[in-house]
């Protein structure tokens, strides 16, 4: 029999993703206030002594239970010897990202607002799990590989059209300040992480970020030669410095962000042409004739 549950892609309603109806406590209040977060409504005391609806706005943050930040922190290796690693996304054989993810809405904590994303088909959920789980695809280019002179550029796919894709230029800095040259390693690298600081993904209700890359080197650096690096102080089995340690620690940053917030990210590894999209955005930025110099945190609207 079918999971009917699972089976259904053209829902009319938004997929829930964060939860609206739960019950919210306000942290560090005296007494300790509960609210349904659907229904909440803020009244203040005027200068008439009358009841009225509160004239300001109020920023509600969640906050993930101890659980699920344990369960995220154990898969991404607990932060062992100061570095995070990321699991392992194992696909249905044979099946490209188009397949397995699809546009879908999903819903805010603002009434009647979805926005789209990239999100695990229900019928994928049986066997991939239960995580509420999204896609961000990533590439980055430099066609004068390692030379002087080269220009790189990255991007990452989030969502449908162009409101759900970013890029840019590879800067001339990294996140430690030094000048570094420009490779394609450098940019596959900075594409990923690019796109985990681009938004707060876990505030949006994710426990789950797949990231789809057609770097066999940032694939297998994420999931296991990051804890090996650490091991051996930062130097490869054959005791050479590891290349790119900028990056690769802030990437490691990143990730132990969001494992801290309770949402596992997950890398998997795909044929260049599963990545097209993000391939030609990342070759565009890179030949733009763009210079930047220093090293800056894309972040776009937060939550």
């Amino acid at each position: 029999m079918p999971h009917r549950e699972y089976d259904s892609e053209g829902e009319d309603s938004p997929r829930r993703v964060l939860d609206t109806n739960g019950d919210f406590r306000v942290l560090g209040a005296d007494p300790d206030y509960t609210f349904k977060l659907h229904d909440f409504r803020p009244m203040v005391e005027d200068k008439n002594g009358n009841m009225i609806p509160f004239p300001g706005v109020i920023s509600v943050r969640p906050v993930p239970s101890p659980a699920i930040v344990q369960r995220a922190r154990a898969a991404m290796g607990n932060g062992t010897n100061g570095v995070w690693v990321s699991t392992v996304f194992t696909p249905e054989a044979g099946e490209p990202p188009s397949s397995m993810f699809a546009v879908r809405h999903v819903n805010t904590a603002t009434p009647g607002r979805t926005i789209a994303r990239l999100v695990l088909r229900r019928r994928y959920v049986p066997r991939i799990g239960g995580l509420k789980t999204m896609l961000l695809m990533t590439d980055g280019s430099c066609p004068g590989n390692g030379a002087a002179d080269a220009r790189a550029g990255w991007a990452f796919i989030f969502g449908p059209g162009s409101e759900g894709s970013v890029s840019g230029v590879l800067e001339q800095k990294g996140p430690d300040g030094e000048l570094h040259v420009a490779t394609s390693n450098r940019a596959e690298l900075r594409a990923v992480i690019a796109a985990l600081e681009f938004r707060v993904w876990w505030g949006e209700g994710w426990e789950r970020i797949v990231i789809a890359t057609d770097s066999e080197y940032v694939a297998n650096g994420a999931t296991a030669w990051l804890r090996s690096w650490a091991d051996r102080r930062w130097r490869t089995s054959g005791g050479s410095p590891v290349q790119n340690r900028d990056l690769w620690e802030k990437l490691s940053e990143q990730m132990g962000m969001l494992a801290e917030q309770g949402c596992e990210v997950s890398f998997w590894r795909v044929p260049r042409a599963w990545n097209t999209e993000a391939d030609q955005n990342a070759k565009t930025a890179a030949e733009s004739g763009k210079t930047v110099v220093e090293y800056e945190v894309q972040q776009g609207v937060l939550v």
